[in-house]
């Protein structure tokens, strides 16, 4: 499934270190494009200010989604009944009301996970939010194992990760101060290093990037996000 959602996979030489369960999930259906779209698009917004500043409440609207069909507990933080494009643009509108951008957006990861707390329990559902922060000063920054492995937690519980880059580095296939969710974390080994790369959902569109370089070259950090039962 990794290979048929991420095509550029098929060329690199890549082993799956934890992916969600059900990748299908996130792949939301329109009969706008031939092709349908792998987690919710910030486009979808109707207000300008909406579409610039709304991948925070895209992606916690992703996340909800697929915690509510994985887990019986999180059924409720779903309210539709389908998942086609018009149905996530109705939630996207509703979670916008909870996870709200600020004049920066939703440039903090707590910005995030309290909104997405609150907007459970309009449902009468508690969770738990999991935050890992990254310094954008190298010396303050928790090591590179330590990241990956709070991103693996979330991942082998189900749920997607919410990843804030606040700053790409060099990496030319992510956004700046802009969130992400990340789907599957996988590795590739030589004698003298690993990279580690991640499966993402970034406005509809499924990528690849690059973790590894992520952490070495980008100036301001950013936040991991997962959520769990309370």
């Amino acid at each position: 499934m990794l290979k048929d959602i991420f095509s550029d996979l098929t060329t690199r030489d890549l082993t799956t270190v934890a992916v969600i369960r059900h990748l299908e999930l996130l792949i939301i259906q329109t009969d706008e494009v031939p092709e349908p779209f792998f987690g919710c698009d910030q486009d979808w917004y109707h207000e300008p200010w909406q579409r610039q500043a709304g991948c925070g409440p895209c992606t916690s609207a992703s996340i909800l989604y697929y915690l509510s069909c994985q887990h019986q507990a999180f059924s409720a933080l779903y309210p539709l009944d389908g998942n086609h494009q018009e149905d996530f643009r109705n939630f996207m509108s509703e979670i916008w009301h909870y996870v709200t951008p600020g004049r920066m957006g939703v440039n903090e990861g707590r910005m995030l996970s309290e909104g997405v707390l609150k907007y459970a329990l309009t449902k009468s559902v508690k969770m738990h939010a999991h935050l890992e922060k990254i310094a954008g000063l190298h010396q303050k920054r928790i090591s590179f194992e330590v990241m990956i492995q709070f991103i693996l937690a979330g991942l082998s519980s189900n749920c997607p990760v919410a990843f804030l880059n606040l700053s790409n580095g060099n990496l030319d296939n992510l956004e700046s101060w802009h969130w992400v969710t990340i789907a599957a974390v996988l590795k590739h080994s030589d004698p003298a290093y690993t990279t580690y790369y991640a499966a993402i959902s970034d406005s509809g569109e499924p990528k690849v990037i690059n973790l590894s370089q992520w952490y070495e070259s980008s100036l301001l950090g950013g936040t991991f996000v997962y959520f769990s039962q309370s």
